[in-house]
């Protein structure tokens, strides 16, 4: 029983990429921001800025504890760092993390420039590269940080924005199993 978390800075495909797993693996996908917008009515959409991180984190795990009582396994995009207000870089709350029952992470990243370039399409929002930069790094810091804490394997995927991202992050899991 558990979740398989997928990570990954704004704009780096973790949502696409979650919702082909769930469909070849048939297992249900989420969200972070949609489960937690489910309960506290806020919107995320481009605008980035978190009202109360610790709170929403507090949702989350709470949403996540239900979905894994109704069922063995999740797929779960979602950050470990996020932008605050100002734009800089905000870690979220390690304990967070415990409460998701993390399996296995799979962190995807990407060219600087593909995520400015999503982010701007999708979102109408211009991060600059220093941003992005930051953003990147500290997600993967965070990411290995709590893989080691968790105990748990991670999968660091570089994306092309093709099929052979859900080639190579699928046979990463089936080796998991």
């Amino acid at each position: 029983m558990g979740t398989i978390f997928i990570a990954g800075t704004y704009g780096v495909g973790k949502s696409t990429l979650c919702h082909k797993l769930s469909t070849i693996l048939n297992i249900s996908d989420y969200s972070a921001g949609d489960l937690i917008s489910a309960v506290n009515g806020e919107t995320y959409g481009a605008n980035k800025v978190v009202g109360d991180k610790t709170s929403n984190q507090s949702i989350l795990a709470l949403q996540v504890k239900h979905l894994l009582k109704a069922t063995s396994k999740i797929l779960l995009a979602g950050h470990f760092c996020i932008f605050d207000a100002n734009g800089n870089v905000d870690y979220l709350p390690d304990s967070v993390f415990y409460d998701l029952e993390i399996e296995f992470i799979l962190l995807l990243e990407a060219p600087v420039s593909q995520i400015i370039k999503n982010l701007s399409v999708r979102d109408k929002k211009n991060y600059s590269k220093n941003q992005i930069v930051a953003l990147q790094r500290a997600e993967r810091q965070r990411a290995h940080e709590i893989s080691d804490s968790l105990k748990c394997n991670i999968y660091v995927h570089s994306m092309r924005f093709d099929e052979t991202d859900v080639d190579d992050c699928l046979s990463y899991l089936q080796r998991r199993k």
